[in-house]
């Protein structure tokens, strides 16, 4: 076998450009498999182990306010391991070197460290607070990295309308806010919230909540029904203001994590399945010409004595040789990309330690999934090798038999030029050759649309929430509920020029069997400050009477337009209502659910409340505005449009910027194959006419044009099948990955298309020219020669 063994290495040598771009595209598919599978393992793991370690709740209830001593009541209650109490709450902050107000969340720990709770805080640098010091706090890392604060530093806030100095002594994170965004937000503004965990006894202090709580957590026995404790504890609970338990599956940051390591499972089927698609068509035809090409040296062997099994094991070396060769560089690839896409979440996501784990069954899955797909694709070719009788082999190959085409008839014969007759002639004897390679090419064209389809998604996104739908410059969110004569108050501050309120109420929906715990809002109309406008950038109106519920909440509950639901008020009188679904609509961003805040002050029954303010402020005066916010007593919260904006792009570009060029390579190494790959092979099966075209008296000039017109025509057609294609998965892109967080607008800018064209074109005459470097250097006295 050693002559064979020097036979394989010398035609492998001969055909290097051709085994170097499959084991490119092999290696493209293994890097991203071996990548994306490590890390949603890593995200797993350390999401698991973060839970596990600080003992991240399974149930969550927050109350207005309850007495201590149900503490004991819920730990009896059937299926309850662990109870943890605390009271928290929401306050305007003074942050030194920040001129707007930003927002805080007080969390109450424990004046001694050893106490075991629940969501426990992770002590990243500093010490813990110490006992008789209410003014010490812990911060969230997020927010002191965001506004470069240490240890040490000290914090104005507004904590039941006085003014407090709170001192940082620790930066702290919890399993609770592996995604830290503001109450009422989507996207997180590090340097305008941050946790804050300071002593029970100070917030119970400072709040006139002595003896009670307005927070807790829990954690399940095994093999206890959710379903049952947060039912008892919704009946528990009812009188205190409940706003209804919930399970961890419903908790914000936990819903983030969850459904972006689902994303990451969705990538890692789809992308690497292309790219190996892409390998077993490129095998196939690779090999099938080889096979052509040696018939005679096949015949050789077989009349040396070597077996069918020695030739076969021979040509299938063409094909598990590049994988291999993928197969490492791809496993060393996509090691370098998981550890690089980590630090990317390390970013996005707070986890106490965000560890990187590179699997060796990652790797042998995805080997075995190359191997197979190298065996598949080579299979036609190797046993056409096998199975050729050294007698037939010995003979030339029997000419094709052929008959006019289209575009032979005249007259259409005489309109036509000579080398195009001949480009059109070929593809259409080759039509089946011709089509698979299209759709080969279209597929690294639609590997570039369903890339870039997220710039446009998120551009949608932005120009949705931020300029159609929120046109407020400020909104104020008030700790409690608030009398409608608020409204004067902020007319009154001077540099606001327009103003809106809202009112938000708990409540649990009911349609038959299904519920859902929900919030409606009530707003005084839908063409003012703020508007609804759905995924397509449609505006919607707000209807004077019933429910408008988002297209995805109403299809959780079951509900449709027309049809009556139950409502069950969570707060004040809990009055129990009926109202009619009045519409729907298809929003990018959350569940929602809308009323006329008038039709919702009714069937609260009582006479109104307002939870938050939208105010449009004149930006010359904005600096006095905000020193006055900084001051303004029960208030929970207040968020900048501009900032929230800025921090969103600051977040998005990185991420974004990566991944579109890690497809964007991908994609080229994708194109670049399939048409250096189309171009050599219909050089070797065709360099006897083409050699034959130059003794006639073509110029290199012509037939280069022959040749290359024909990949030419097949890559522009493959371009307009591509963006369909690439169409066509961006929207089940984003059906898959969208949740009931999001939902991904289908919109396509013609820059994406444009994008997707150049780099194809650019990509293609790269092949081209390596293509003719070869063409122009055919030795036409050795391509010529008849065998005999």
């Amino acid at each position: 076998m050693k002559q064979l063994q020097r036979k394989l290495l010398r035609d492998l040598l001969r055909h290097k450009g051709q085994m170097l771009a499959v084991a490119a595209v092999v290696a493209c598919g293994i890097s991203v498999f071996v990548s994306m599978s490590s890390v949603k393992y890593s995200l797993e793991a350390s999401r698991e182990r973060y839970y596990s370690r600080f003992r991240f709740a399974d149930v969550f209830l927050q109350v207005k306010s309850a007495p201590e001593f149900y503490r004991e009541t819920v730990s009896r209650i059937q299926g309850v391991a662990s109870v943890t109490t605390r009271i928290t709450t929401d306050v305007t902050l003074d942050v030194p070197g920040l001129d707007e107000p930003a927002t805080g969340r007080l969390v109450s720990i424990p004046e001694y460290r050893g106490t075991l709770v629940l969501n426990d805080v992770f002590l990243k640098k500093g010490r813990y607070i110490e006992p008789g010091k209410p003014e010490e706090v812990i911060a969230s890392k997020p927010f002191l990295e965001a506004n470069k604060l240490e240890p040490g530093d000290r914090i104005g806030a507004v904590i039941n309308g006085h003014k407090k100095e709170l001192l940082i002594v620790g930066m702290g994170l919890s399993p609770e806010y592996i995604y830290e965004v503001q109450p009422g937000a989507f996207f997180p503004d590090k340097r305008r919230f941050g946790v804050f965990w300071m002593s029970r006894k100070a917030l119970e202090s400072a709040l006139d909540m002595t003896g009670g709580f307005n927070d807790l957590s829990l954690t399940l026995a095994h093999g206890a029904s959710e379903k049952d404790v947060i039912m008892q504890l919704d009946n528990l609970f009812r009188r205190y203001g409940s706003l209804g338990a919930y399970g961890r599956s419903e908790q914000l940051s936990d819903r983030f994590i969850v459904d972006e390591i689902k994303q990451v499972g969705i990538q890692i089927t789809f992308l690497p399945l292309v790219f190996l698609a892409v390998a077993v068509f490129l095998l196939n035809i690779v090999l099938r010409r080889i096979v052509a090409t040696q018939r005679d040296q096949i015949a050789v062997l077989k009349a040396m004595g070597y077996s069918n099994e020695d030739v076969g094991l021979h040509y299938l070396g063409f094909a598990l040789i590049p994988v291999a060769v993928g197969a490492v560089a791809g496993t060393a690839l996509g090691a370098w990309l998981g550890r690089n896409l980590m630090n990317i979440y390390a970013d996005f996501y707070n986890f106490a330690e965000l560890v990187y784990y590179f699997r060796i069954e990652d790797v042998a899955l995805s080997v075995i999934l190359s191997f197979s797909a190298a065996l598949f694709g080579a299979l036609g070719a190797v046993r056409s090798a096998v199975m050729l009788p050294p007698a037939e082999a010995m003979r030339p190959d029997s000419p094709v038999i052929y008959k006019p085409g289209l575009f032979d008839r005249e007259p259409l014969r005489h309109k036509m030029p000579v080398p195009v007759r001949i480009i059109v002639r070929n593809l259409e004897r080759h039509q089946w050759k011709s089509a698979l390679s299209v759709l080969m090419i279209s597929l690294a064209v639609a590997i570039l649309i369903a890339g870039r389809y997220t710039y446009d998604a998120v551009d949608r996104m932005v120009q949705v929430e931020f300029s159609r739908k929120h046109r407020e410059d400020v909104t104020v969110i008030f700790n409690d509920p608030m009398p409608p004569s608020i409204a004067y108050n902020f007319a009154s501050l001077d540099g606001v020029l327009e103003q809106e309120f809202y009112r938000e109420e708990p409540v649990r929906m009911r349609f038959f069997h299904r519920s859902r715990r929900q919030s409606i809002k009530g707003l005084e109309s839908a063409e003012g400050l703020q508007r609804l406008v759905d995924k397509s950038n449609r505006q919607v109106i707000l209807p004077q009477t019933g429910i408008l519920l988002t297209k995805t909440l109403a299809e959780i509950l079951g509900v449709k337009p027309g049809e009556r639901m139950q409502i069950e008020f969570l707060q004040g009188k809990q009055l129990h209502r009926e109202v009619l679904v009045s519409g729907t609509i298809d929003e990018i961003l959350g569940l929602s659910a809308y009323m006329n805040i008038a039709e919702l002050n009714r069937l609260a029954g009582d006479g109104g409340a307002l939870n938050a303010a939208y105010l449009r402020i004149d930006q010359l005066k904005g600096a006095q505005l905000n020193t006055t916010f900084k001051k303004m007593p029960k208030v929970a919260g207040i968020m900048m449009l501009k900032a929230l904006k800025e921090s969103f792009d600051e977040l998005i570009a990185r991420s974004m910027t990566t991944s579109t060029i890690i497809l964007t390579s991908f994609a080229c190494v994708l194109a670049f194959a399939v048409v250096y790959n189309g171009a050599r092979i219909s050089l070797s099966e065709r360099a006897r006419e083409l050699s034959s075209l130059r003794v006639l008296g073509m110029t290199k000039g012509e037939i280069s044009f022959i040749l290359l017109g024909e990949q030419a025509l097949l890559t522009l057609a493959a371009i307009p099948v591509g963006f369909l294609i690439g169409i066509a998965l961006s929207a089940l892109l984003a059906r898959a990955l969208s949740s009931e967080l999001y939902r991904l607008p289908y919109v396509f800018s013609a820059y994406n298309f444009l994008f997707a064209f150049i780099v194809i074109v650019i990509v293609s005459f790269l092949s081209a020219l390596a293509v003719k470097k070869r063409l122009t250097s055919l030795d036409l006295v050795e391509v010529l020669k008849t065998r005999e």
